[in-house]
């Protein structure tokens, strides 16, 4: 087999075809601006030895310019050439490109926030996109974020027992609670009670029950949805809820609720079942909720409706 070097001693089209690629490589601006900044270093050999690797330098984009990940025209997704020299050869190393920092980031932060049954509008909420039309609204909003600032700086908190009619915007406060957090990389469980109880019903067939409540259970911060809309059965006040409320308690967990009840209603809603009203086991449940979260009711107008 020739070598190289004697092919293009043989064939002038194939030595005229190198020396236009060569041309057109060395002339690139990122390339010549390489080749400056190392030229006590470079050398002609090593031009033409690593040619390839300065070619595939040149066919890629350097200079990041807004493009998302899914995007990137660059050979190696997600990241930008950069040339160097070792061992007097030029080589090429790839470094993390802004849109993949980026992408990562998002990635990371899309977890932070376990939903369960949780509608999209109230995942993408933010706190200054809720509703101040009125005293009552506005000291929630204010309230809400000095929560976020304080579980930011590691402080034990009280959280938030929001309630009031259909349609006010106590999911979407909860929604947006759990964004802020998630802005400071600090994780929660957004859960809609009334389906997740369904769920854990249906965990017994499958026995995925103690899993799925632990995970509950032992959220970092949890939020849960509508309590007082799921069927109440003793199974569900005082193997489900009241464990689940009693550990948070303990274990000083930061919790959030929103409910169309306020308290009185929402005992009473506890203490009724098929098997009679039991005053005490709400009653017991009701005292741990309100260790865990303190009362703000919302009042306006059904925004579902806008």
């Amino acid at each position: 087999m020739k070598r190289f070097s004697n092919i293009m001693q043989t064939s002038p089209d194939f030595q005229k075809r190198f020396e236009k690629i060569k041309r057109d490589v060395i002339n690139d601006p990122d390339v010549k601006r390489f080749l400056e900044e190392h030229q006590s270093e470079v050398t002609n050999r090593m031009i033409e030895e690593d040619l390839n690797i300065l070619q595939e330098y040149k066919d890629q984009q350097k200079h990041y310019d807004g493009h998302e990940f899914k995007d990137c025209p660059n050979f190696v997704k997600g990241h930008v050439p950069e040339l160097y020299i070792e061992h007097n050869r030029i080589k090429i190393k790839y470094l993390p490109c802004p849109c993949k920092i980026k992408h990562d980031q998002e990635q990371r932060e899309a977890h932070l926030i376990t939903s369960h049954h949780m509608q999209r509008d109230t995942l993408d909420a933010k706190l200054a996109d809720i509703y101040m039309d009125n005293r009552e609204r506005l000291n929630v909003a204010m309230k809400a974020d000095e929560l976020c600032k304080a579980i930011v700086r590691g402080e034990s908190v009280k959280g938030l027992y929001l309630y009031g009619s259909f349609g006010t915007g106590k999911s979407f406060i909860l929604g947006a609670i759990a964004n802020q957090l998630k802005s400071k990389l600090i994780p929660s469980t957004i859960v809609y009670l009334p389906e997740f109880i369904r769920t854990l019903k249906n965990g017994f067939k499958d026995g995925s029950f103690e899993r799925k409540l632990q995970v509950v259970r032992e959220a970092n911060i949890l939020m849960l949805d509508d309590i007082g809309a799921e069927e109440v059965t003793p199974w569900v006040r005082d193997e489900v809820i009241g464990p689940l409320l009693h550990y948070r308690m303990v274990q000083e967990l930061p919790t959030f609720f929103s409910s169309n009840f306020d308290f009185k209603a929402l005992e009473h809603h506890l203490a009724m079942t098929r098997d009679g009203s039991e005053q005490t086991k709400a009653a017991r449940i009701m005292e741990r909720i309100k260790s865990l979260a303190e009362p703000y009711e919302l009042v306006g107008e059904n925004y579902r409706d806008d």
